[in-house]
């Protein structure tokens, strides 16, 4: 299942939640729905030291797409927003690949604040994401107020019966998506039928069915969905194997 991920910061360490706000993109000015360090501790990464971080286990390896980041927004408490981060991801929470260094702009301190859409993943599967703080606007602490991470279920492939993750594949054209869009889905190793959904960012389950390959290439018309603007995600099955692919719809 295709899902959001928005983590209302509170923890160092935090499992996975699901939440919802009246506007999707904006962040209150409560100091109490954010996360803040006065004081440096050593990091998960060996590599970073004794500093401000958080660490996000997501409890499942996810494919990673966009992240969007609130900085910290209470109006009394704008200078702690960091500035400087850089971000590390893990599968098993001791090996680390560093994805980059970035930069937050201070947040307004206004309930209309949207934050920003800060990286995208790409794809790239991790269970773990640790932020760390490398400076921040001048405050005494380093603090953020929420993350969102668009992600969707990692390749499952059973161990009992392997399967070539290449053998399922697809190719979503035009992407961000409009009326003439379509799905080809190709690299097909087997006559094994193809459950296919797509999904809207809740998981809501807007379009199924059943495709019966006949060669090495399938064509799904997605383009009888009236969609609005937004992140959607084309799942397919075929046997033991789950692949998921993002699609967008935009103005």
């Amino acid at each position: 299942m295709k899902k959001t991920i928005i983590i209302t910061i509170l923890f160092a360490v935090t499992s996975a939640n699901i939440f919802a706000q009246c506007f999707l993109d904006r962040h209150n000015t409560t100091w109490y729905d954010g996360w803040i360090s006065c004081t440096t501790s050593m990091n998960p990464n060996p590599l970073r030291g004794e500093s401000h971080w958080i660490l996000y286990n997501l409890n499942y390896p996810y494919e990673l797409f966009q992240m969007h980041i609130w900085n910290t927004n209470a109006p009394d408490y704008l200078a702690d927003g960091m500035q400087d981060i850089v971000i590390d991801i893990s599968t098993d929470g001791l090996n680390w690949t560093e994805i980059g260094e970035f930069q937050i702009p201070m947040a307004d301190g206004t309930s209309t604040y949207e934050g920003l859409d800060l990286y995208d993943f790409d794809g790239t599967s991790a269970q773990y994401v640790l932020i760390t703080g490398l400076s921040n606007h001048g405050g005494a602490c380093f603090g953020l107020s929420e993350i969102r991470i668009d992600v969707a279920d990692a390749i499952i492939v059973s161990d009992n019966e392997p399967v070539n993750p290449a053998c399922l594949s697809a190719r979503i054209f035009p992407n961000p998506i409009n009326e003439a869009s379509r799905a080809i889905i190709s690299k097909i190793c087997s006559t094994a039928p193809i459950y296919y959904s797509i999904q809207d960012i809740t998981g809501k389950i807007l379009k199924s069915g059943e495709i019966i390959p006949v060669s090495n290439e399938a064509e799904l018309d997605i383009n009888s969905l009236s969609l609005v603007t937004g992140t959607y995600i084309l799942s397919l099955q075929q046997q033991d194997m789950i692949r998921r692919f993002k699609m967008m719809k935009v103005d």
